[in-house]
């Protein structure tokens, strides 16, 4: 019978099939907020969910993506991973070869995080771990505590205490700096905690489909009374700090919109200390699925330790798939995708009523019929092609796929009908009409032309561009509904 550690992941797996049924509308305005249909591989890319420690980014790879202003994220992730113990200065006699002490090492860990500014968030995790051996003649140092034989040992994990900054627009490669402690929490007289406090640095750089990164972190000491191998240091064991680096490649799968193919690859380099285990490589691959625009995402990959593999595989079974290095992890996460707002397409324009034709002349006595009047000519009324609308976050001019979306079709149409000219007129909602945003009714109306211009080749002499401010709101301004109303651009196509 297959020792499979995973046997209740089976039916979470199921779920990444699911399609993208959850897209939500405003039953008041009628507007939907999704366009996952037609959502670009680069924007499909660029889904967020926080990591396994609660950062933004991959499964355990941080990306240099931060949460966007008073947005909160949630994970909970469950997870193993195949590990070694660092030697212990005597082995234990055995008619087998003697190796390094493999464990497993099981984790439940539930994450928050919250967006200070658009490229500042903070975050925290907080893990129940599980440690388990099964060589009855191996030993080693876990966290520098001794262990030998068959063991296990649970408890909490420290409190992983993080804060990001990202550098860079968006829509660009991006680099971020990220710090971090983990608070000694739980039991001190485990190889899962030491009692001691760790703090750390990294820098992480995405670009594209691609992160590479690490990070630094300074691992406390385990004191003498906390040890349970006096022998080893008698007034402390010095645990090695460790350099930890990390690259991930998070691929959009073109058959569900909502569906990524993450792989990761990670190593831990040991630094000093009086015990050091081998480094580790780990090698995870597995899909993170969205569930519509709700933002919630299911996570799950399989995930081996080369490493270890290499040192120790005789042993390695289908039936016996721990001893093959082999492990792997399941996630539920929540972060806000911020998909832009879709208007409903414009009504036709009303048709131009044509003038009355003119009256009949009045009858004369004479024989001789007056001549004819000219015919009345009704005034020249230029002719409303199409009208479009579209909108902008807050504080923003910045165009979305969506808008860009809609431009591509008016700049099909101008090129169809090469006479027609375009009336570009900016709105702003009322919190954006002082400051420094009072000009957004204008920028937004310029962005417009210069996409049209820039993109579609439109001579920009065939088109106007006007910023009315907050004067002709459309929407209430004490909602949010109604505010993301009045951001907006109306582009009028008109034929001289």
């Amino acid at each position: 019978m297959l020792r499979l550690r995973f046997r209740s992941l089976i039916p979470l797996l199921c779920f990444l099939v699911v399609p993208s049924l959850l897209a939500q509308t405003d039953t008041t305005t009628g507007m939907t907020y999704s366009s996952l249909a037609s959502i670009s591989t680069t924007d499909q890319a660029r889904l967020v969910a926080p990591t396994s420690s609660g950062e933004t980014g991959l499964f355990t790879v941080i990306t240099a993506d931060t949460l966007r202003h008073g947005d909160w994220s949630f994970g909970v992730y469950y997870q193993a991973w195949d590990l070694e113990a660092a030697k212990a200065p005597f082995i234990i006699p055995s008619a087998r070869a003697h190796k390094n002490m493999g464990y497993d090492l099981f984790q439940l860990e539930g994450s928050i995080g919250f967006g200070v500014t658009d490229n500042w968030e903070i975050s925290a995790s907080l893990p129940y771990d599980k440690i388990t051996g099964h060589g009855g003649d191996r030993n080693g140092f876990i966290n520098g505590f001794y262990y030998q034989g068959k063991f296990s040992d649970s408890g909490m994990g420290p409190l992983h205490l993080a804060t990001k900054f990202g550098f860079g627009p968006a829509s660009a490669s991006r680099l971020a700096v990220s710090l971090f402690a983990d608070v000694a929490t739980g039991s001190k007289r485990t190889g899962i905690g030491t009692g001691s406090t760790d703090f750390g640095a990294g820098l992480h750089y995405t670009a594209s489909e691609f992160t590479v990164g690490g990070d630094y972190a300074i691992v406390g000491d385990r004191s003498a009374k906390n040890s349970n191998f006096p022998l080893l240091a008698p007034d402390r064991v010095k645990l090695p700090n460790e350099l930890r680096l990390e690259a991930g490649w998070n691929h959009p799968l073109h058959m569900w919109s909502t569906t990524n193919w993450i792989t990761e690859i990670n190593t831990t380099m040991y630094q000093g200390g009086d015990v050091k285990p081998p480094s580790p490589v780990f090698l995870t691959t597995g899909l993170r699925h969205w569930f519509g625009d709700s933002g919630w995402a299911l996570s799950a990959g399989a995930r081996w330790n080369p490493a270890k593999f290499s040192r120790d595989h005789k042993e390695c079974r289908i039936t016996e798939l721990d001893d093959c290095a082999l492990s792997g992890l399941v996630g539920l996460t929540f972060a806000p995708l911020h998909l832009a707002a879709v208007a409903p397409p414009p009504p036709p324009p009303a048709p131009v009523p044509e003038a009355p034709p003119p009256p009949p002349p009045a009858p004369v006595p004479t024989p001789v019929a007056p001549p004819e009047p000219p015919p009345v000519t009704p005034p020249h009324v230029p002719t409303e092609l199409r009208t479009d609308e579209i909108h902008f976050e807050s504080g923003s001019a910045r165009l979305t796929n969506i808008a860009k979306a809609i431009l591509d079709d008016v700049a099909l149409r101008m090129k169809q009908e090469p006479t027609s000219t375009a009336n570009v007129i900016g709105y702003n909602d009322d919190k954006e009409n002082t400051g420094p945003n009072h000009d957004l009714d204008r920028r937004r109306a310029e962005a417009v032309r210069d996409y049209l211009v820039s993109r579609h080749g439109i001579d920009p002499s065939r088109i106007t561009v006007e910023g009315r401010d907050a004067r002709e709101p459309i929407g209430d301004n004490t909602t949010a509904e109604g505010r993301l109303r009045n951001r907006r651009v109306q582009i009028r196509l008109m034929l001289p």
